[in-house]
């Protein structure tokens, strides 16, 4: 083969090659195709979890939310995109410059950057066919040699309903004490629920679960016929908070993602999100009046913030380790917390919750582990908590005093609810048993062993 054939033959194949790696004629680029190139090149810095600039490239609708300076794109113009200014580095003013991806990070191809023009030029139309929404685990399937405990995460009260609602791996069980059957199985979830909330008017229950290191989810189900309304997906890691408003019309989420996000109920949409936690978002809970959300982290913070306007109000920071669980009094000026340094601490809650206006009032060592959860009687009296060491105890909430100690565990429990007007303490286990205590004398109502054998769900 001589010199000239050679070029020939390397000119056509290049051609052949440059055809295939673009649309066709007078077609514009499809979405899928500029995903593509997002995920393999720009999600270390523009993924959702703490976002440069707060540019998230992880789908379409995020790309069109743009970020702090504005729009992302202009469809129809690429050459005033902000994001082909960056990909093209001529972002700056007086020759000060920056590229995306920064620094000694390559650039991407002209080739790509041309593709990403094309789409942007073309209307920057959303993708043609419905595009996977999360990632999946796939995992081998190892059958287990023995029955897997069916651990309960955690345990809500409905008084309107009678009901009690029982998380686990997968499933909500809702059943009333006492009845030989449950009421409702709901299942589908995805991995361990880890945190479930009635609405206060008991006609609907939330569930959060996920999958660790893909996505979150929660779950909403109507009581009454034990059918799934929607499924609430936003967050980027598994969610261990769920908390619903007291009016019924807002539902918050948190989780290891350490984002939490307020939806409107009605229609499923995210109403803001929270971003100031550098932890695991492990509890929430509404103040009674519906105006302040109190958060539980692992950044050893609890932060206040303000649910009409998103704002940060105050963050307690007196902790020495993980905060686990919240709970405010039932008139609202008063705040609990709880976690992994084994004291709970009160504050004093202002009507503003301003800065400096929340000081603490009690710090009780409380269990010789750490605290699992917190949970208050609906007239404010009481306070219940659980621990690592395997006992569950009684508080006086007004001056912070300890009445008593309920019999000893069989494992932790970190389902903790008041019941029947406060009662009665509901507790659920990590090896799958409940407990139900008399409020004011401490006796056992139910054995575990006994519930296991009524209930056929928990």
């Amino acid at each position: 083969m001589n010199l000239r054939f050679q070029h020939a033959a390397i000119w056509l194949v290049s051609i052949i090659g440059l055809a295939y790696s673009m649309p066709a004629f007078g077609a514009a680029p499809d979405y899928a195709a500029i995903h593509d190139i997002f995920q393999k090149q720009c999600l270390e810095c523009h993924a959702a979890q703490e976002p440069d600039g707060d540019l998230v490239l992880e789908s379409y609708d995020t790309l069109l939310k743009g970020g702090k300076t504005g729009d992302a794109i202009t469809p129809g113009n690429s050459s005033d995109s902000l994001l082909v200014k960056f990909l093209e580095g001529r972002s700056g003013k007086k020759g000060k410059n920056q590229f995306m991806p920064p620094g000694n990070n390559p650039h991407l191809p002209q080739e790509q950057i041309a593709l990403v023009r094309s789409w942007i030029d073309a209307g920057a139309k959303p993708p043609a066919q419905a595009m996977a929404s999360r990632k999946e685990l796939q995992v081998p399937d190892i059958a287990p040699k023995k029955e897997p405990r069916r651990a309960i995460k955690s345990v809500a009260w409905s008084e309107t309903a009678g009901l009690i609602a029982v998380a686990r791996y997968g499933e909500v069980v809702l059943f009333a004490p006492g009845s030989p059957a449950p009421k409702h199985t709901l299942s589908g979830h995805t991995g361990a629920v880890n945190a479930v909330a009635f609405s206060r008017d008991g006609k609907y229950v939330f569930a959060a679960a996920g999958q660790t290191g893909l996505f979150g989810e929660v779950r909403q189900w109507d009581v009454a016929t034990g059918k799934q309304i929607r499924v609430f997906e936003g967050h980027l890691d598994a969610l261990y908070a769920v908390a619903v408003s007291p009016d019924g019309r807002l539902m918050a989420s948190g989780g290891y993602d350490q984002k939490i996000i307020l939806w409107d109920i009605a229609s499923g949409k995210e109403v803001r999100t929270l971003k100031g936690h550098n932890g695991c978002v492990y509890d929430l809970d509404f103040r009674p009046d519906g105006k302040l959300l109190a958060s539980a982290s692992a950044d050893r913070t609890v932060k206040l913030w303000d649910v009409g306007s998103g704002e940060r109000r105050d963050t307690l920071s007196q902790s020495l380790k993980e905060i686990y669980c919240v709970a405010f009094s039932a008139d609202g000026k008063r705040l609990a917390a709880a976690g992994v340094d084994s004291r709970i601490r009160v504050w004093e809650v202002s009507v503003q919750a301003a800065e400096t206006t929340n000081p603490l009032l009690y710090s009780k060592f409380g269990h010789e582990g750490a605290i699992l959860n917190l949970a208050v009687s609906p007239d404010g009296r009481w306070l219940v908590s659980t621990a690592e060491d395997r006992t569950v105890k009684l508080w006086d909430f007004r001056p912070m005093r300890e009445i008593r100690v309920l019999e000893k565990q069989s494992d932790w429990a970190p389902g903790i609810t008041f019941g029947q007007a406060g009662q009665q303490i509901i507790v659920g286990r990590l090896d799958g048993t409940m407990g139900r205590y008399q409020t004011s004398s401490g006796e056992v109502l139910t054995a575990a062993s006994q519930l296991n054998q009524t209930q056929s769900a928990p």
